[in-house]
């Protein structure tokens, strides 16, 4: 994978984030991909330890359903989100798998806020992954979001970040 074929990929994955295309973004992962948006120590060990989002395969899934549903209170009104990817990196591990770290910074929007005077929260975070190669397409087999404030103030977040 270049350089140009890591970026694209990232700005295709954020893209379908922002115009909430969950199903094409979950198809990115395969069946097993792991997702994980730790909470706290970013680097604690997300089997023992509080994550916000730590899931995959039929966990993806079912979180997938629920957010497709009329009873996921938490995005009522719809959440909005921009992300933003910069200092994009690879490492290629072999013909099959790459390592890819990147930095994001995600804007949430939610139309009706309560809090008139900051409806927009900024989230910056460290992003990484690890992708492999199935059936000649790139697929994340590891997506690790971890936000700079993780130990402090999360604001409600929509399904997928």
């Amino acid at each position: 994978m270049t350089q140009a074929e890591a970026e694209q990929f990232l700005f295709n994955e954020v893209r379908l984030l922002d115009q909430r295309r969950y199903q094409e973004w979950r198809d990115l992962f395969g069946e097993k991909g792991l997702y994980w948006v730790p909470v706290n120590d970013t680097d604690a060990d997300p089997t023992i330890n509080c994550s916000v989002i730590y899931a995959c395969g039929q966990q993806l899934d079912d979180r997938l359903t629920r957010a497709e549903s009329s009873y996921f209170w938490a995005d009522q009104p719809p959440i909005k989100s921009v992300h933003t990817v910069s200092n994009i990196s690879v490492d290629v591990m072999g013909e099959q798998l790459v390592q890819i770290l990147a930095n994001q910074v995600i804007y949430l929007f939610r139309e009706n806020d309560q809090r008139r005077d900051s409806p927009l929260e900024i989230l910056p975070a460290t992003s990484e992954y690890k992708l492999a190669k199935h059936a000649g397409e790139w697929q994340i087999t590891y997506k690790k979001l971890a936000f700079l404030q993780a130990d402090g103030y999360l604001p409600l977040l929509p399904a997928f970040v």
